[in-house]
């Protein structure tokens, strides 16, 4: 039985390279079809413009692409909320961009070649650590309406 659409994961995914689009849509899809709502684009500008459009859940971004590097599409994701999980690949990087991927707030990465299985885990884990964050911030704010108290 599948889940209404507004119950799901949204999940960018961006890479110029279109063979990588295509083996990771078909594993993301297999899996988690009742639970991720998948977009996928080689154009990293109509990624962030998408971004800017609409917050998502999960995104998984090139580290490396031309025009538009995958720490600047993850900027623009925090921007709009600071729970999206981020998971970048990369097949060539410098230990400058991982660093300022880590402390920019990416939660994860894969080195390609990709393996089936450690995409798996890693989606898997990003929707959970998500699903954890919402949960404790709805229980926050519905903690911090209940300690104020109405003004008379």
């Amino acid at each position: 039985m599948n889940r209404p659409r507004t119950n799901m994961t949204n999940l960018l995914l961006v890479d110029d390279d279109p063979s990588m689009i295509r083996f990771l849509k078909t594993i993301i899809e297999r899996k988690f079809e009742d639970r991720i709502e998948l977009t996928s684009l080689t154009d990293p500008k109509e990624a962030r413009n998408q971004i800017e459009a609409r917050p998502v859940d999960i995104l998984i971004t090139d580290l490396e692409m031309p025009g538009i590097n995958g720490l600047e599409l993850l900027r623009c994701a925090k921007r709009r909320s600071a729970c999206t999980q981020v998971l970048f690949m990369t097949g060539h990087s410098t230990v400058d961009a991982l660093t300022d991927a880590m402390e920019l707030g990416a939660t994860d990465y894969l080195l390609k070649p990709l393996e089936k299985e450690q995409v798996i885990k890693l989606v898997g884990d990003a929707q959970e650590r998500l699903l954890r964050w919402r949960k404790a911030l709805a229980g926050t704010l519905r903690h911090g309406n209940e300690l104020q108290a109405p003004v008379s």
